[in-house]
């Protein structure tokens, strides 16, 4: 009928159907309401449009037949008042909505509004005319237009005030309604995008997407699009558009939408995966970021040779550099300088490598350097020494001129099959090497290197459960007064482990990898608990006449990791009541290099234990540096003198002053004797040495020579004999697991 009808008024014209056509289907469709074609030509500007087509609806209306109004002047059929447009000057860049009346072939009128919609143009179409499509929209009911123009009006008022941009579409994809936060956004005033081509402001490689999302909600879906905006400034603004599909009577398929300027969103997220991947001092790559690189280099399943593709970690190595002493900068000029430093070496060390290659600082004053191309020695080697030499050259720092040096421990990732971790792990161990060879060097992690470390690793773990599960014995070393036979005075309480399948394990050794893993106040703490409850059993023993004799006190090892901890006292206090003694039960041996590293804080809580009745003893005197210097402020009550100089003691020939380690020993006793102090003589092992040392005046020696550490059983047996111990020369040190 549309076709038959456009076609009969333009018989003879030879053209293809017009973009009319296709806008006219959405209105044959709704054959409800009145529509119009009108149009006029180009070049008559101030010609009346005429009806080209009239639906059925209309004919209704004006109660003429559709084929009677083709050609009449739209003056004839609509009557517009002052507000609205004149009708030979129809809007041609939006749609228009204006009040009329109808004019009825009878003459008489109906107050109704029509709804003006520019066709677009199209070259060659219809002699170039300009065309419309007119809606009547009748006013069937007052009460339920007024209800609709209020609706309307309510959403234009809340989508006008709403900060988020919102546009509306009646029909198609051109704009009827945009709020002013849209307009913002786009930059140009609401009117001027009305009608317009809105995607014009699509940045250009993203419109297709943009006009696949508004053909897929005209068609009725609802979508979500991400995209950028091109402001009238030229900004680019990223921007998240919903848009859900609207159609409106009259009118036809159209789309309500919001769009969201996601642009800062974007960047803050952009920012914090920066910081999240990158060291914010020095900007190179963090932790994480050397993980995930090394994970893609030694991931699993990565073959090399002619069964499958290359191994990407050959040829590849990892350099740990760690700054030597940097805590001196720290402590020295402060944090400040010290970052200052950092920031330095940091961009030394990205000069020194390839664009491919990484630097990272994983934390503190360690870099880590994921270099290519050392498929031998001599590249690691020139690497290694391209990298300390970039360390080694000055740093200026608050006008001082600084040299600092490094130690690197270097893994080669080639055919290596572990953990991310584990190279970095790997890594550290040999710095550790590099640092125990003296530091300012480079060492290449071989395999008994990585065999003692993962040795001692595990050693680390089986030492925490052994003390979680009260596995760490506790043996004591008799204190003797001199004499033929001497007699028990106290006791030396000792850690000592025996691994479950290693055997025993000397105490330098777990004593070391405890202090690496923050072990040493466990580990004090468990001697301190099991000497004072051996030493109350033994005193109870005593009293119900089960043992000849009972110490007269026990001394536990304290460390200055432990003297220093927070609520040490207290700790103390609590162990000694709950085994049922007194704090004079109890004497602390502190080394003096313990009080050196924290002498105000080591007297302080020394000189409160002591107050309630504690011994205190330094132990190895002598060895420290500066002994004489705070002797006389520290609360001491007596020294133990060290077998360094015990072990070089010999007896006085006619004429011989008996050699510096005698003489030394006699200060040490001369100065305790001054000062009302007890003294020790540690080390005892030969029939000389203890005679040295009683004529010098020790009124206590512990040693080989009289007992060596025993066990609580054994310990028990030499309380019920009465606590003599005769004299013996020593013997061989059984078997212990080595370092």
């Amino acid at each position: 009928m549309l076709n038959e009808a456009w076609g009969s008024h333009h018989r003879g014209s030879g053209g293809p159907p017009s973009a009319v056509d296709a806008a006219l289907l959405h209105y044959v469709a709704a054959a409800d309401q009145p529509a119009l074609v009108v149009s006029r030509p180009r070049t008559g500007a101030l010609e009346v449009p005429r009806v080209r087509w009239a639906s059925s609806a209309a004919a209704d209306l004006f109660g003429v037949d559709a084929e009677n109004l083709v050609d009449l002047a739209i003056t004839r059929l609509l009557r517009v008042g002052s507000a609205g447009p004149a009708l030979e000057r129809l809007p041609r860049e939006r749609r228009t909505r204006f009040a009329v009346e109808a004019v009825t072939s009878g003459g008489a009128t109906r107050r109704t509004e029509v709804v003006a919609w520019p066709v677009p143009d199209r070259d060659g179409a219809r002699g170039g005319e300009h065309s419309w499509v007119l809606t009547v929209v009748l006013p069937e009911d007052e009460r339920s237009q007024a209800a609709l123009r209020a609706a309307e009006e309510r959403f234009a008022t809340l989508a006008q005030s709403s900060p988020v941009p919102t546009i509306v579409s009646d029909v198609g994809a051109r704009l009827s309604r945009v709020n002013d936060a849209f307009a913002e956004l786009v930059g140009l005033p609401a009117e001027d995008l009305c009608g317009t081509g809105w995607l014009t402001h699509v940045v250009d490689d993203e419109r297709p997407g943009v006009v696949e999302a508004v053909a897929a909600v005209l068609a009725g879906e609802r979508v979500v699009v991400d995209t950028r905006l091109r402001n009238a400034a030229g900004q680019v603004r990223w921007v998240t558009i919903r848009l859900a599909p609207s159609r409106t009577p009259g009118y036809g398929a159209g789309f309500i939408g919001t769009v969201e300027d996601v642009t800062d969103r974007l960047a803050r997220e952009h920012r914090l995966a920066y910081q999240a991947q990158h060291d914010l001092l020095t900007g190179l790559p963090n932790r994480l970021a050397l993980l995930e690189r090394l994970a893609d280099l030694v991931g699993d399943g990565l073959t090399s040779g002619p069964s499958g593709p290359a191994d990407p970690a050959e040829g590849v190595g990892v350099l740990m550099v760690d700054l030597d002493d940097f805590k001196t900068v720290n402590d020295g000029l402060g944090p400040e300088a010290g970052d200052a430093v950092l920031v330095e070496i940091a961009r030394r060390l990205a000069r020194t490598v390839r664009g491919g290659d990484m630097v990272a600082r994983p934390g503190g004053d360690e870099f880590v350097l994921v270099c290519g191309d050392l498929t031998d020695l001599d590249a690691v080697e020139a690497t290694a020494r391209r990298v300390l030499d970039a360390v080694l050259a000055p740093v200026e720092v608050n006008g001082l001129r600084l040299r600092l040096v490094a130690s690197i421990g270097v893994v080669l990732l080639s055919g290596l099959r572990c953990s991310a971790e584990e190279v970095v792990r790997d890594a550290g161990i040999a710095v550790h090497e590099a640092k125990a060879a003296g530091g300012g060097r480079w060492t290449l992690l071989d395999e008994d290197v990585r065999t003692r470390a993962r040795r001692a690793l595990r050693l680390v773990a089986d030492l925490r459960e052994a003390l979680a599960r009260g596995g760490v014995e506790v043996h004591y070393q008799p204190i003797v007064r001199p004499g033929r036979p001497a007699r028990l005075r106290s006791l030396e309480a000792l850690c000592r482990w025996t691994h479950p399948e290693l055997g025993p394990v000397r105490p330098d050794v777990f004593i070391e990898l405890a202090e690496r893993a923050n072990l040493v106040p466990a580990l004090d703490a468990h001697v301190l608990a099991v000497a004072c409850r051996d030493l109350a059993s033994w005193r109870a023993a005593h009293a119900a006449g089960r043992l000849a004799t009972s110490p007269e006190h026990v001394a536990v090892n304290v460390s200055a990791v432990s003297l220093a901890a927070e609520g040490f006292a207290a700790g103390v206090r609590r162990t000694v009541a709950a085994a049922g003694l007194e704090l004079r039960d109890v004497c602390l041996e502190v080394t003096e290099t313990a009080l050196a590293s924290d002498l105000r804080a080591c007297r302080q809580v020394l000189e409160e234990l002591r107050a309630d009745g504690a011994r205190v003893a330094i132990d190895d005197f002598g060895t420290g540096y500066s002994s004489l210097a705070y002797l006389k402020d520290l609360p001491v009550d007596h020294l133990k003198v060290d077998r360094s100089f015990v072990r070089d003691l010999h007896s006085a020939g006619p004429g011989v002053a008996g050699g510096p380690a005698r003489a030394v020993a006699a200060a040490v006793v001369s100065l305790a004797r001054t000062l009302g102090l007890g003294v020790v003589a540690e080390g005892v092992e030969t029939f000389e040495q203890d005679e040295v040392v009683t004529d010098l005046g020790c009124e206590a020696v512990q040693g080989y020579l009289y007992s060596r550490p025993l066990t609580p059983e054994a310990l028990v047996e030499l309380l019920r004999t009465g606590g003599e111990l005769a004299p013996r020369p020593a013997l061989p040190t059984p078997r212990e697991v080595p370092a």
